[in-house]
């Protein structure tokens, strides 16, 4: 595996371990495993990990091969507002969509509504994001994020700060700013599925 694929089994596999409550050398155990195994994952003393040791460490946390190696379906959590006045609408973690290649770890995706950040964002593209926190940091700043207004709306917007702290400006490709605005939270687009590439797919 390379660096990259390896560190996506170790966030995918501390997650599991979380929220199974299990430790690393009873989990080793009861997949039939050495001692040291999980451990050793954990603390990247191995390089690589064979398909059977992964299929094992599923198999005992009632999880998917898929899920372990970060390559699993992530939640469509609902559709976000490129123009206009679009409310956030929650799916309720039913809808699903891929997962980006070589993207581990906590991620949701919404869907595109409106065509004001056109041509970089279209109706119908999915972006993904790695919410895990609510309010805005600073270096999220002249970047495109998610941003959910106080007022309730969430947009795809470029974040720009605003004319007093605590304010911030939505900027748009092809339609007015959205001045001083007061926001929730913001969260930087990480990746882009873009409609037709999910047509293809069948999502």
């Amino acid at each position: 595996m390379q660096d990259r694929e390896m560190e996506r089994v170790r966030e995918a596999l501390r997650r599991l371990m979380e929220k199974k409550g299990i430790k690393a050398k009873p989990l080793a155990q009861q997949a039939g495993l050495g001692e040291t195994a999980v451990r050793d994952i954990l603390e990247a003393r191995s390089s690589d990990v064979r398909v059977g040791t992964l299929r094992k460490l599923a198999t005992t946390l009632d999880t998917s091969i898929e899920e372990l190696m970060g390559t699993s379906d992530v939640p469509l959590s609902g559709r976000v507002g490129a123009g206009g006045s679009v409310i956030f609408e929650e799916n309720g973690h039913s809808d699903r969509a891929p997962r980006p290649a070589g993207i581990g770890g906590e991620l949701e995706a919404l869907e595109v509504i409106g065509d004001s950040m056109l041509p970089r964002y279209s109706s119908g593209d999915i972006v993904y994001i790695s919410r895990t926190h609510d309010g805005v940091k600073e270096e999220y700043l002249g970047e495109y994020c998610a941003a959910r207004l106080a007022s309730g709306e969430t947009y795809i917007k470029l974040l720009a700060r605003g004319s007093r702290p605590g304010y911030f400006t939505l900027r748009s490709l092809n339609a007015a700013d959205m001045e001083d605005v007061e926001l929730d939270w913001a969260s930087p687009i990480i990746s882009v599925l873009p409609r037709y590439a999910r047509k293809m797919l069948g999502y």
